[in-house]
This record gives C-alpha cells, structure tokens and sequence, in this order.
C-alpha cells in the first residue's frame, strides 16, 4: 500500500478550509442576485393596500405527471424611505392547489426591480384581506441600494418540482 505524501494532505486541508470560507462569507452566492434578507412581516390596512402594485407573473411546476403551469398577481411595495430599503409583498391564495403552485414557484423565483434582481421567497402566501390581518412579508436590501418606488417590477424563473 502506497502512502499519501504530505504535500497532498496539507493541500486538501487548506482547499477544504478555503471553501468554508467562502461559504461561510457568501462568496458563492448568485452574483445576478441583489443582496438582501428577510427582515419579516408587516400588517397591511385597507389605506396601506394602496400603495402596493399588482405584478402579474406565469408560474410552472413540475410533477410526476408532467407539468403545470398558470398565472396569479403579487402585490408589492417599495418602501425607499427608511435607513434601508424594503420591498414587502403577499400573493392572495384564493384559487386552492393554482395559488399554493404559485406560492411554491415563487419560493425560488426572482423580483426584478428596475435593474436591480432579488430572490421572490420573501413574499408572503396569504388568506386575509387588507385590514383584516393580512401580513406581507418584507425584505430588506444591503449596499444602500435605492430603487425608486414607482420601479418596473416583474417575476421571472424556471420551472420548479412540486
């Protein structure tokens, strides 16, 4: 039996901790996307309803069967104003399995807005009507990104299992 020279495992060694360091910093993320986390939930009145766009979008999911596509509506705002910008969202799921296919594309879609692309999984699946508990979920951007509220806003992605 042959034995590892030490040179092959030190350099293994010092691969395997370069790679957990860019894991761990985030280096390995999609560089298409925006960066940006989930900063949680707000509730929506019936006058803060006015100031969320509906953003139509086709959804496809995948199944054993083959696959399936439809459309539904996002709301989305564009909250500029504070420290950080915000963008919150809630899709309604008023048309049963269609909405929770919607929902379940949008858990790995992208948000265009204006230039900028960011991961859909912040928007909120819901049940309640604005002013009734109605909660959409938001994200925060990093960088001090500042889209302009009024930015063209659209979802794109590939189809994803069910």
């Amino acid at each position: 039996m042959r034995r590892v020279p030490p040179w092959i495992i030190a350099a293994i060694f010092a691969a395997a901790i370069a790679l957990g360091v860019a894991i761990s910093k985030g280096w390995l993320l999609d560089p298409a996307l925006t960066r940006s986390d989930y900063v949680g939930t707000i509730d929506v009145s019936v006058d803060d309803a006015r100031f969320y766009r509906t953003v139509p979008f086709e959804w496809r999911v995948t199944n054993p069967t083959g696959n399936v596509s439809g459309s539904d509506v996002v709301h989305v705002r564009i909250d500029p104003t504070s420290e950080r910008t915000v963008i919150c969202g809630w899709l309604t799921l008023d048309k049963a399995g269609a909405s929770t296919r919607a929902s379940r594309w949008l858990s790995e879609a992208r948000l265009k807005v204006g230039d900028l692309t960011i991961a859909a999984s912040f928007i909120a699946p819901v049940q309640a009507a604005p002013g009734n508990g109605l909660n959409a979920g938001c994200a925060g951007l990093f960088d001090q990104l500042r889209p302009a509220a009024n930015a063209p806003l659209s979802l794109d992605g590939p189809a994803v299992p069910e």
